[in-house]
This record gives C-alpha cells, sequence and structure tokens, in this order.
C-alpha cells in the first residue's frame, strides 16, 4: 500500500496515462505482472476506482487512485509550438 496520500481531483470518466505502483503490481503472477507493467490508460468509474481502459485481458481488476504513479490527464501533455 502506498504510504503517501495523494489527491484525485479527477472526475468520473476522465481517462489518464499512468503505470501502476510498484507495490500493486507485485500482487499479480508474473505474466499479468509484465503484461500490466509500463504506461496504460485507466478510466475513473463513478465509486473513485480507476479501471483499466480497454482491457482486453478480462482484469476485474479496479485500482485507487494511489496506487497509480504519474498519472497524467489524456490529451493534458503540452503541445509542441508551431513554427
Amino acid at each position: 500500500m502506498p504510504t503517501a496520500t495523494l489527491t484525485d481531483s479527477f472526475s468520473t470518466g476522465t481517462i489518464v496515462a499512468a503505470r501502476l505502483a510498484r507495490e500493486t503490481l507485485a500482487r499479480f503472477d508474473p505474466v499479468l505482472r509484465s503484461l500490466l507493467a509500463g504506461q496504460q490508460f485507466f478510466v475513473k468509474l463513478a465509486d473513485g476506482r480507476w479501471h483499466p481502459q480497454g482491457c482486453q485481458l478480462g482484469l476485474c481488476q479496479c485500482f485507487e487512485f494511489g496506487e497509480l504513479q504519474g498519472a497524467v490527464a489524456r490529451g493534458s501533455a503540452p503541445r509542441p509550438a508551431d513554427d
């Protein structure tokens, strides 16, 4: 479990790009761990939990905001200036 308290200011339905925390990944078997590692998209559910968007693994697992690292709202990355 994460020790730091993080504030989740995202609205229901928001999609973020994030990585799962190392402690969270460790709960899965090695095959799933390798598939879930790395940055992916998560969607915020009405109950405040986060679910991997478009998960093809049939994963019924949802995550707390504190289990996501480096969450950035989709489409909020700075765009390069036009020359």
